[in-house]
């Protein structure tokens, strides 16, 4: 009986599960039997089963109370509902004020980057003008630089003609004095006596001038000094204290040029005195140079005296280099980068006096370049068969001494002129032995540079200097190895002159510091300098840099000034615009120019003598 009651109940309790199956039940009437329903529906069902009473009226008080607790349940779910709107809306108005704020930072953020950019744009104007001012500041500064270091040049000049002027005035009233006992003794046949006369305070006098003769010149000729007005003589000596009979001498230059006549006794600017005897049989010395086109010895004496003749060497400034071991000499002498001088300069005895022969001195404040320069001598100078290429190294100095501490400095061998100056006073260019003995000197310079892998780069008529051997001999040496760089890597500098036409291009490309030397560079310098030498003008004589430049990439050298034709040949390889149509070294020694180049000392022997 149980069981079926469970049965039949079940049905009743799946409805109230569901509100959609609850009968409507007014508010009231949930009120008046909540008031008389038992606490519990449990105990209403027990009475049910244990009374036997009618199940319907148990039936409604169960309902009425399912009812109230779903409706209870209803109020929550919407006041639960109502609460979660709320919370939508409140977070709805705060995403609207979150988006309001976010906006409102990106516009100001926007703002701020317009004024950071303005900001921008005005430093960038004033940095702008600022490097316009620094760029004009740095190019008044080297004018002024410039000013400064010709004012210090016309100052040294004028320090020099002020002594000159003074040793002049001295000798001067010696020479008047002297003149005085000429005359009271002009009727005698002999040789006066020298007029007693103090110590010459000349640098260059070495020598006592208290000899009672005055030494004589026989096969003499009047020859024009380095500056306009100045003459000198070359001739023969006899009768000299310190100079064997019979050497060939070139004096000083005269006092009085008119006195430069036979059987007339001359004053030199040294304080020196000769007689001058039977003159030579030549053009006078403002006749034209005569060429050396045969290995004639008299005439090529002649030739190359007058060319030695012209170059004087300078006297003493005053100055002293490498902590006074260096007697500085002559004004100094720019580069053409401008980057270091060349001087002349003496060994300086323990008392202060010049000693032995001139040398030459390059110092310069770019004291990396100096090194460089000096470390590749040192390379080259390895090989036995180039030590005579270049020129003799005295001693390199990496601090110039106290006198120039900021510099490094090299002495090296003096030259008597490099080949660019000394081709006018041989009759404008090179001929015969002397172009052969210049144009082999070079080749040996290049083939000793590319044997330890350098590339001369800088190979011209300026950087060769005519050395005098002393034994009445001329040779030829290579200077200046600053611009010298391993092969492959590229080039420090350049000079118009001398680059090829690859270089000039990469140049005018903006192309120059990524620029690869090759060997074949040289090559091509090799056939410009073969052909000034043998010309006596270069290609681009009188021309600018950059005219040079720019016309270097559609060059084609013009040949028919080159009067021989095996050399015009040997020029037109070496200047192929193609690198790899040049020849190397080897292949120029075989050129039939050189089948005749002589191993030995140059041929011409004259007497270059010394300078009193």
């Amino acid at each position: 009986m149980a069981s079926k009651l469970m049965c039949f109940f079940f049905p009743l309790l799946l409805p109230s599960t569901s509100d959609a199956l609850l009968p409507s039940v007014p508010a009231d009437i949930t009120r008046v039997h909540q008031k008389k329903l038992p606490s519990s529906s449990t105990t209403s069902l027990n009475s049910f089963f244990n009374e036997g009473k009618k199940p319907s009226s148990q039936k409604t008080t169960f309902d009425i109370n399912g009812s109230e607790d779903l409706f209870t349940s209803r109020n929550l779910k919407d006041e639960a509902l109502i609460q979660a709107q709320t919370a939508v809306s409140s977070l709805e108005s705060a995403l609207e004020s979150a988006v309001t704020s976010l906006e409102n930072m990106q516009q100001q953020l926007q703002l701020q980057v317009v004024l950071l950019q303005e900001e921008l744009d005005s430093s960038k104007r004033e940095l702008s003008n600022t490097q316009s001012e620094l760029e004009q500041a740095k190019a008044e500064l080297q004018k002024t630089q410039d000013e400064l270091i010709r004012s210090q040049k016309i100052n040294m000049q004028l320090e020099l003609a002020l002594e000159q002027s003074k040793d002049a005035a001295k000798r001067a009233d010696r020479l008047e004095s002297y003149v005085t006992n000429l005359k009271e003794n002009s009727n005698t046949a002999s040789a006066p006596p020298l007029p007693t006369k103090k110590e010459s305070t000349d640098p260059w006098q070495l020598f006592a001038t208290s000899q009672k003769v005055i030494p004589v010149l026989n096969d003499w000729i009047a020859i024009r000094g380095t500056n306009d007005g100045e003459i000198q003589i070359s001739g023969k000596v006899t009768n000299h204290p310190t100079i064997p009979d019979g050497d060939a001498i070139v004096t000083s230059p005269l006092i009085d040029a008119s006195k430069a006549v036979e059987k007339k006794i001359v004053t030199t600017l040294s304080g020196s005195k000769y007689r001058l005897a039977t003159p030579m049989n030549m053009p006078a010395s403002d006749a034209a140079s005569l060429t050396i086109t045969t290995p004639e010895k008299k005439k090529s004496s002649q030739q190359l005296i007058k060319a030695r003749s012209s170059i004087s060497i300078p006297d003493l400034t005053g100055s002293t280099v490498g902590n006074g071991r260096y007697l500085l000499a002559g004004e100094a002498t720019s580069s053409i980068n401008g980057r270091s001088f060349i001087q002349t300069v003496y060994r300086a005895s323990p008392f202060g006096k010049p000693m032995g022969e001139p040398l030459m001195i390059k110092y310069s404040s770019n004291k990396e370049a100096m090194k460089r320069e000096y470390a590749n001598y040192q390379k080259i100078s390895t090989g036995l068969t180039w030590s005579n290429s270049f020129i003799r190294r005295v001693e390199f100095l990496p601090i110039a001494g106290d006198e120039m501490p900021d510099k490094s400095a090299l002495v090296m061998q003096r030259g008597v002129a490099d080949v660019k100056a000394f081709m006018p006073k041989v009759g404008g260019k090179l001929e015969g032995e002397l172009l052969l003995d210049c144009a082999t000197t070079a080749l040996r310079c290049v083939e000793a540079l590319h044997a330890v892998k350098l590339v001369w780069n800088d190979l011209k008529t300026e950087n060769f200097v005519v050395i005098d051997d002393q034994k009445g001999g001329v040779t030829f040496r290579g200077i200046d190895l600053e611009s010298c760089m391993p092969v492959k890597t590229a080039p420090v500098d350049y000079t118009p002159e001398a680059c090829p036409p690859e270089f000039a291009r990469s140049f005018l490309d903006g192309d120059a510091e990524s620029f690869s030397l090759e060997y074949s560079y040289d090559v091509w310098s090799y056939g410009m300098f073969l052909y000034e030498i043998c010309t006596g003008r270069g290609f681009f004589d009188g021309m600018s840099v950059q005219r040079i430049t720019n016309a270097l990439p559609t060059f084609t050298p013009n040949l028919e000034k080159v009067a021989d034709p095996v050399l015009a040949d040997l020029i037109s390889q070496c200047l192929s615009r193609n690198p790899a149509d040049r020849p190397t070294v080897a292949r120029i020694f075989k050129h039939q120019f050189f089948a005749g180049a002589a191993s030995g000392k140059n041929p011409f022997d004259f007497l270059f003598g010394y300078s009193i």
